[in-house]
């Protein structure tokens, strides 16, 4: 009888230990969602596509069997909303200086943040563009207003001493800052020129989701001389003209409610990239993204926990599962949402957020934005559901929809089992999933839930952002994907992307870099600030450890 009851106390322990909410057949289940989500019939579940599409009915048809009621607008399923997809020069874009004309693409192009519009008249050599109060520095001093007023500036990319993380003027240099001093100035329009080999040129390609200023700003590389030899300004014509092409996307929405006063809100994005185009680390021919990691993993695992909730969830909070689209375009379905009516941000507890939850490894999961409360730390320490290791990290801001809540005073959390080779190329397949893994989560995911239920309204906490000492732009990439589930000396490459400098230099997968030129490598900080020293054309030593051993390798940028 003694020896039974030691047995009953041992397994009611190891059961407290190890909840689980999951069984063996939610892994089945979570294959079956990625298997078919992450499958070539839905050609990558690009946002306003036929995939998407059939995604988005894929998932509200496992809401429903599970239980979930419509949560979109109308009574329905869904929360349609438009965006900005592209942003392309017209081929009317023009500019010429005292008659002579140049070419678009080729001579000239408009900046990301340009507006449109068309001007006739003279312009002013503005030098940098720059008014720097602590340094008694200013290009605008030797002009009245009048000289000013309603002319175009010509303003110089660089700083009067370059572009480099110590100028003194970095915090001016900007050409963004240098658009808005030069409308507080009185511009019309703003062609930048480029007079000093410090500057990277700016690309080429226009932003959908950067905000336009109201006047034209284009570049014009190459054309200083060609410019500044004209001794008078009198005459410069720029007609700029920019298409915005809308695009649409879908949010799914499905809502639990147990006549509770909060709503806890459990998102995963379910679009991926389509064939490759715009955020494809891959340099072939078009293929098929399928994103069985990024994010068919995040969105199954929101399907399992939204059935679990619906049969047998706590009862202290509703339940508002969202599937964002968009997220891989700036995270464009969960701003819609939270700027919705379907969002009561006096009614949000609490956010969760799955973004590649698909990959773990070595029991490890990495666990961001538990600074956003001061309820998250002892609640995630006592979950014990999954036996997991996490990897935490303080900021609510980071690249995935948690972000959108967190800017509107939300305590959130984003899980995620780290990046890898194939982050956004065509191998991220669902052979590649860890399954039992992604169980694993969602009975920890659960479990944290079943904790918070009877502990109330969470918390807000606003969390210090890291402070950037990089310069404006970063004139070199080295092409790796770091592993942000390293905590080692170092910055260790989860992979190397094709045609880039890391490739060409021998840098392999697993590979910890230590040191680049002049300057070690302790952490990502000090990684981007090594990157900062450098500029196109440049070679250096870069040293990696590899398999225990010290090797250098040269790198040409």
């Amino acid at each position: 009888m003694r020896r039974c009851l030691v047995f009953i106390s041992a397994f009611l322990l190891y059961g407290l230990v190890s909840a689980q909410y999951l069984g063996s057949k939610v892994t089945e289940s979570l294959k079956k969602h990625v298997y078919f989500l992450a499958s070539d019939k839905l050609e990558g579940r690009l946002p306003g596509t036929a995939g998407e599409e059939e995604a988005a009915r894929y998932i509200s048809t496992q809401f429903k069997k599970a239980g979930v009621k419509p949560g979109g607008e109308n009574g329905s399923w869904f929360k349609p909303f438009q965006f900005t997809d592209k942003v392309v020069a017209d081929n009317s874009c023009t500019l010429s200086v005292n008659e002579k004309n140049y070419t678009l693409n080729s001579d000239f192009w408009p900046m990301a943040f340009s507006g449109n519009g068309t001007y006739s008249g003279s312009g002013v050599y503005v030098r940098y563009g720059i008014t720097n109060p602590e340094k008694e520095y200013d290009d605008y001093k030797a002009f009245s207003d009048a000289e000013l007023k309603g002319k175009v500036f010509i303003i110089e990319l660089s700083s009067p001493d370059g572009i480099h993380p110590h100028s003194a003027h970095i915090k001016y240099s900007a050409p963004e800052t240098k658009v808005k001093l030069a409308l507080e100035k009185g511009a019309s329009a703003v062609i930048f020129i480029d007079n000093r080999k410090d500057t990277e040129t700016p690309s080429k390609s226009l932003s959908k989701n950067i905000q336009p200023e109201n006047i034209p700003v284009v570049l014009a590389e190459g054309l200083l001389p060609k410019i500044l030899s004209e001794s008078v300004l009198e005459k410069i014509e720029l007609n700029i003209k920019i298409n915005r092409v809308t695009g649409k996307g879908k949010n799914v929405v499905g809502f639990i409610d147990n006549g509770a006063a909060q709503n806890v809100i459990i998102g995963a994005h379910y679009d991926h990239l389509g064939w490759g185009s715009e955020g494809s680390l891959y340099n072939g021919e078009p293929a098929i993204h399928n994103g069985a990691d990024d994010n068919a993993s995040g969105t199954a695992a929101l399907i399992e926990i939204g059935k679990y909730l619906a049969k047998k969830g706590p009862k202290n909070n509703n339940y508002i599962l969202v599937a964002f689209s968009a997220e891989e375009k700036g995270l464009l379905g969960s701003n819609d949402f939270v700027k919705s009516s379907l969002f009561d941000p006096a009614k949000a507890n609490y956010m969760i957020n799955m973004d590649m939850v698909g990959r773990l490894e070595n029991d490890q999961i990495a666990v961001n934005a538990v600074g956003t409360s001061s309820m998250w730390g002892n609640n995630l320490n006592a979950v014990k559901a999954g036996n997991l290791k996490i990897k935490t990290s303080e900021s609510g801001i980071g690249p995935s929809d948690h972000t959108s809540f967190y800017l509107k005073d939300i305590p959130v959390l984003h899980f995620f089992t780290g990046t890898h080779a194939d982050y956004h190329k065509p191998s991220d397949d669902a052979e590649k999933i860890n399954f039992e893994g992604m169980n694993r989560i969602g009975n920890f995911i659960i479990d944290l839930i079943t904790a918070l239920d009877g502990q109330g309204k969470l918390d807000f906490v606003k969390t210090k952002e890291a402070e950037s000492t990089k310069a404006p732009r970063f004139s070199v990439t080295l092409g790796i994907v770091p592993d942000y589930m390293y905590d080692g000396q170092g910055v260790k490459a989860d992979g190397v992307t094709d045609g880039k400098p890391a490739q060409a230099a021998g840098v392999k997968a697993g590979d910890v870099l230590i040191r680049l030129g002049d300057y070690t490598i302790h952490d990502m900080k000090s990684y981007m600030e090594a990157l900062g020293k450098f500029k196109k054309g440049d070679s250096t030593e870069l040293e990696v450890m590899r398999n225990g051993q010290t090797l250098i390798l040269n790198v040409q940028f």
